[in-house]
């Protein structure tokens, strides 16, 4: 006997050690994280929206619409480094995007404007004689001295204002012949055009070959002072009529250029001219101040949604709250080591976008602790014991995590691959934070509550929030052994049909299945104690979200929607802190810079008023001149304002990349839970998710706001958020549909399965909508982008699981000859079920029960002792029946009354047939598993 006990302590103490070390395991990963990261502000890199700087997109142009080769794009990515690094630019970025776009980030810059005047300039000199010009024009022009004028603007009034800068004079390849190309130089300088001006020249020094065939042409040119023009990417800089021969290859290159100019056309002349051409597809400006203020925000909203979300689980499930927390701390401290990894190496910089994603994260991680939460306090209810509970019930939980996670980590890898711009880092953050979710489960969460589970949850229940599941297990195991049927199968009948149950306990063991049954009948806890019939309605939920998707697509046909100017081309210019500056004077500003169309609206982020200024302008060079410019004479900083310029091109790359991560996401996602549960299922999951867009993009049309990438991006993510609501649901029914305990149609199983993840759905959706509400109060203008879409993509989502998704998929379902079969016998009545296996709990307690003594009485109905019960007792009720049902089972040999059995009940579908209970004695093996569900 000794070694039989001994061989029966081996399992545990394996089990234990093996949840010791993975606690250890997660302690020394929480120890290197929290070396990796600390102090996070030095080792996580900070992007250029939160740096502040320069951000450029240049789209490369080839001859002709004919695509620009790789070498091509290497080549100019060199030479636009070697200018970046011209301008003292330190930490920059510049590097080949895709196929035919170069991005560049130069963190705290300051002098954006000749940056931009810099980076992008093909540079393509070339000197030419003004007689080879075939446009007689261009040519007249030049002779007249037509190619340097002062460029002007007109303000509203048609006043003819000077604009501060030079226009030259445009000319086409072709109609000259060049005589020396840049290639020539060999050595280029700056100095004054002449000892007393005040404008600079540029003076490079040329090869031998450009040195002869510059010696040649002017000594041809000095009889009759003819002109040699030079050209600077098309643009005639300057004429200069040739005096004497310049035999020596020394020339001034002079346009009336201000010391900044002549050093910007320095670096471009000394880097070399661009194999291609090339145009600002995007460009944004960002201050320091304002990026630093956007990371103060975030962070705060960051830990006002994980506060407020430790809080709500506290709250609820009191000490199982508190391992909720702890999980989180980890999360959060595995999240920043990760981070601070990445960023070592060079692979990651955080963004706004970033922070965003790091946000929604937070929900993503009470998710998981949730459905754990729920799924342990279920299986208690069910009639295990503690100890067992924690062991399938958090493996249950754990598995269908971990199958959402994957269905919103395909979404989020989706992004991250063909997405673009600030969508990339959203879906970096969002995919390492679910990578560190599914860590966090499997290395701390499950090891934990199953080393507290045998003694310290089981002996202080009230304590862990574990004794409402502990007192109705006690109510329903009454009720299971009044029914004949399991503990599981007895909770399950009285939430589908509590009439039914309790017809079929007093049928079976008369006065005492009458106490079981009303002491069961009001058992009190935080869970669904009778199914809410939604597939009863489920015509009407399909009716009103048919009609709710035609009133969107109405309302988007009407009203249309409002691109910002990533799709449309333009400027955007956010002045922040802008103090007591009026829309009049701001508005006054812009037209005197020659926008006299500005478009012009308020903010207020962090409690300073701004404005917000949209423009036409298409040109980066422009934007942030005239920018510069209102902020000159307004007597603002220019860290108080940024700068986003696209171009025309930009927002048909973002609708092409962000479409192609959609349709991809969507046909890996049904992929995915094709193989892992069924195709039906894959396909009504992503039409819930169509409708879910759908409404959202018609509240967007309704109130008028922008949509913009960050719209985008959360458009994307509830994809992700709403398919994980479904997959939870549709876990729940596949793992029901291998259940034996209950007969009923696939609809009320479906229904049944709504309703066991009920409370596990509302928690979720509330701690998920949390840290958004706090993104879209508490957030700068970029968090709230993303915050009003996936607040109602959050809501829509947890409704469309119910309302669209599963109705769908049991009515899709119920077709199968199988199912169908079902209907015919049980109807179309949602609630009708039978017993599949009547008289197995009779059947397991009638050996024990003949030699019973008073402690083997406080098994549970799995036959397991309840060790560590709670000092309170059940029901009174609950105990009479238990005892009377006991003792019925121990005289007879089962729990049907002594009364012969009613013939009308075999006719009755939804009851637990007598005559078959009588007639088919239970399997040996359900004896030894009645709590199977």
């Amino acid at each position: 006997m000794a070694t039989a006990q001994k061989s029966k302590k081996k399992p545990g103490r394996s089990v234990d050690r093996r949840n010791v070390w993975l606690l250890i395991a997660t302690t020394l990963l929480v120890v290197g994280s929290i070396f990796m990261f600390a102090p996070p502000q030095e080792k996580i890199n900070q992007g250029l929206d939160i740096q502040g700087g320069l951000s450029v997109v240049l789209t490369a142009k080839g001859e002709n619409g004919q695509a620009v080769s790789t070498e091509d794009m290497e080549k100019s990515r060199a030479i636009i480094e070697s200018r970046v690094n011209a301008l003292g630019a330190s930490e920059a970025v510049v590097q080949v995007q895709g196929t035919d776009q170069i991005l560049v980030q130069i963190p705290g810059l300051t002098n954006t404007e000749d940056a931009l005047d810099t980076i992008g300039k093909t540079g393509k000199l070339e000197f030419a004689r003004l007689d080879s010009f075939t446009d007689q024009d261009v040519k007249t022009k030049i002779e007249n001295g037509q190619y340097g004028n002062e460029a002007t603007i007109t303000d509203e009034l048609g006043n003819q204002l000077p604009a501060g800068k030079t226009e030259h004079l445009k000319v086409e390849d072709g109609t000259y012949t060049p005589l020396v190309s840049g290639a020539n130089i060999t050595n280029v300088s700056i100095g004054k055009r002449k000892d007393t001006a005040t404008d600079y020249a540029v003076n490079v020094k040329l090869d031998s070959e450009g040195t002869a065939a510059f010696a040649e042409a002017t000594k041809e040119l000095v009889s009759s002072r003819g002109k040699i023009v030079i050209i600077l990417d098309n643009e005639v800089q300057s004429a200069p009529a040739v005096d004497s021969e310049i035999p020596n290859g020394d020339v001034s290159i002079t346009g009336n250029y201000s010391l900044d100019e002549a050093r910007s056309l320095q670096t471009v002349l000394e880097s070399g001219s661009l194999p291609v051409s090339f145009e600002y597809a995007q460009s944004q400006v960002v201050g320091p101040t304002l990026g630093q203020d956007a990371l103060a925000s975030g962070v705060l909203v960051a830990l006002i949604g994980l506060a407020v979300v430790m809080l709500y689980l506290l709250f609820f499930y009191r000490g199982l709250g508190l391992i909720t927390a702890a999980a989180m701390g980890i999360f959060a401290v595995l999240y920043l080591g990760i981070l601070a990894t990445l960023s070592t190496f060079g692979l990651f910089s955080l963004s706004l976008a970033g922070i965003a994603g790091i946000v929604l994260t937070i929900g993503m991680a009470a998710d998981s602790s949730i459905l754990t939460m729920e799924r342990f306090r279920e299986e208690i209810r069910m009639g295990r014991s503690v100890r067992a509970a924690s062991i399938t019930g958090v493996r249950h939980a754990i598995v269908t995590s971990v199958d959402a996670d994957l269905v919103t980590l395909v979404s989020a890898l989706s992004l991250f691959f063909l997405a673009t711009a600030s969508v990339k880092g959203f879906g970096l953050t969002l995919a390492l934070g679910i990578v560190c979710d599914i860590a966090m489960m499997l290395l701390f969460k499950a090891p934990l509550i199953r080393l507290l589970a045998p003694k310290v949850i089981a002996r202080h229940p009230g304590f862990w929030g574990v004794a409402d599941a502990e007192a109705a297990a006690k109510d329903y195991e009454a009720l299971a052994l009044a029914e004949g049927t399991s503990t599981a199968a007895a909770e399950a009948g009285e939430a589908l049909n509590p009439v039914e149950s309790e017809r079929v306990a007093e049928k079976r063991a008369g006065a005492a299945g009458e106490a079981a049954a009303e002491a069961a009948r009001k058992p009190r806890g935080r869970f669904i104690k009778r199914d809410i019939n939604f597939l009863g309605y489920r015509r009407i939920f399909l009716t009103v979200a048919a009609v709710l998707v035609c009133a969107s697509f109405a309302v988007v046909g009407v009203k249309g929607l409002n691109f910002g100017i990533e799709f449309v081309g333009g400027t955007s210019v956010a002045f922040h802190n802008t103090g007591d500056v009026t829309t009049e004077q701001l508005r006054s500003s812009f037209d005197a810079a020659g926008e006299p169309d500005a478009v012009i609206q308020t903010t207020n982020a962090d409690g300073q008023e701004g404005f917000l200024v949209r423009t036409t302008t298409t040109s980066a060079e422009d934007a942030t001149a005239r920018a510069n410019q209102v902020a000159g004479d307004l007597g603002l900083s220019t860290d108080s304002f940024e700068v986003t310029t696209i171009g025309p091109d930009w927002g048909a790359s973002v609708i092409q990349s962000s479409l192609i991560a959609f349709l991809v996401s969507i046909v890996l996602i049904i992929i995915y839970i094709a193989i892992r549960f069924d195709y039906k299922m894959g396909i009504t999951a992503i039409v819930a998710l169509l409708h879910d867009l759908v409404l959202v993009m018609g509240i967007y049309a309704l109130v008028g706001r922008e949509v913009n990438p960050n719209t985008i991006a959360a458009l994307l993510t509830i994809l992700g958020y709403s398919l994980y609501d479904t997959v939870v649901v549709f876990h729940r029914i596949n793992d029901n549909m291998r259940g034996d305990d209950i007969k009923c149609t696939f609809m009320t199983m479906a229904n049944h399965s709504i309703n066991q993840v009920l409370v596990r759905t509302i928690n979720t959706t509330l701690t998920s909508l949390i840290p958004v509400l706090a993104m879209l109060f508490f957030g700068g203008e970029t968090l709230k982008d993303f915050a009003f879409a996936m607040a109602i993509g959050l809501i829509c989502g947890s409704y469309s699981s119910v309302a669209v998704a599963t109705p769908l998929y049991a009515m899709w379902k119920t077709r199968e000859p199988r199912n169908a079969k079902l209907v015919k016998k049980y109807g179309t009545e949602v609630g009708r079920f039978e017993f599949a296996n009547p008289n197995a709990m009779a059947a397991a307690a009638a050996k024990p029960a003949k030699g019973a003594t008073a402690a083997k009485a406080g098994k549970s109905s799995a036959g397991k002792p309840s060790k560590g019960a709670p000092a309170a007792k059940p029901a009174s009720k609950a105990a009479e029946a238990t005892a009377a049902a006991k003792k019925n089972v121990a005289s007879n040999g089962s729990a049907a009354p002594s009364a012969a059995p009613d013939p009308s009940s075999a006719a009755q579908p939804h009851g637990a047939s007598a005559s078959k209970a009588g007639s088919k004695p239970p399997k040996a093996k359900r004896k030894k598993r009645p709590d199977k569900k």
